[in-house]
């Protein structure tokens, strides 16, 4: 059993599936299962809601899928790779940074 398996088999259900049914379909514990979901969801590969099934608390497993920046973030992107003031926690000038200056030179790059 790996962890391929399992987004697979969530993957293939877009409207989610019960964590205690993927347990079932792949035949294995619980202690395993739930060990596999939270890896899975520190990839970032699924997201998981609480349920109430048949009068138990269980979790619905929803795969999670990148199709990639939309329109509205072109403007962060030069070669494929977000602004490097996204996130950043240094304090600097913009007018001194490395980072940021080679992103604007990559960003002028591209629009001529």
């Amino acid at each position: 059993m790996s962890e391929e398996e399992m987004i697979e088999l969530i993957k293939s259900n877009r409207e989610g599936i019960l964590q205690s049914d993927v347990r079932k379909s792949l035949g294995i514990d619980s202690k395993k299962c739930s060990r596999l979901v939270n890896k899975l969801m520190k990839k970032h590969l699924i997201r998981r809601e609480p349920e109430l099934a048949k009068g138990r608390n269980t979790f619905r497993l929803y795969p999670l899928t990148f199709s990639g920046p939309g329109e509205k973030h072109t403007k962060l992107l030069a070669k494929g790779k977000f602004s490097p003031c996204t996130g950043c926690t240094l304090d600097c000038a913009p007018e001194t940074c490395y980072p940021l200056n080679e992103w604007v030179y990559a960003v002028i790059e591209e629009e001529s």
